[in-house]
């Protein structure tokens, strides 16, 4: 397991390389990136609402066969708690290709 530091909210923090079940990961509905994708579906969006708009977006699509061509992440997703806070398209696309084979695609590498 490797430590890096990144930077998260003007902040420097250790990051631990990992690999965590991706369907035990929750998708950063404040997160500016999507925040205007999720709008239509009103104040609370459940995670299954969030994740079904997020699928639906052409560039979650374009993002699944490239993390299928490459087999896996080159980048990992940056998670506290288990919630999402960067990477919230690739983890809607890992959970497209998990619904093709769960076993392969069953774990995704976070910081």
């Amino acid at each position: 397991m490797s430590v890096r530091k990144i930077i998260i909210g003007n902040k420097q923090v250790d990051a631990k390389e990992v690999e965590l079940p991706q369907a035990q990961l929750l998708f950063y509905s404040e997160n500016p990136r999507i925040y205007t994708i999720l709008q239509d579906l009103g104040e609370s969006p459940t995670q299954q609402e969030i994740e079904k708009q997020m699928k639906a977006h052409d560039h979650v699509k374009t993002l699944k066969d490239s993390i299928k061509a490459n087999g896996g992440l080159l980048e990992p997703v940056i998670v506290r708690r288990n919630v999402v806070l960067e990477g919230n398209s690739r983890l809607a696309a890992y959970r497209i290709l998990a619904s093709e084979d769960p076993i392969k695609w069953g774990k995704i590498k976070c910081n």
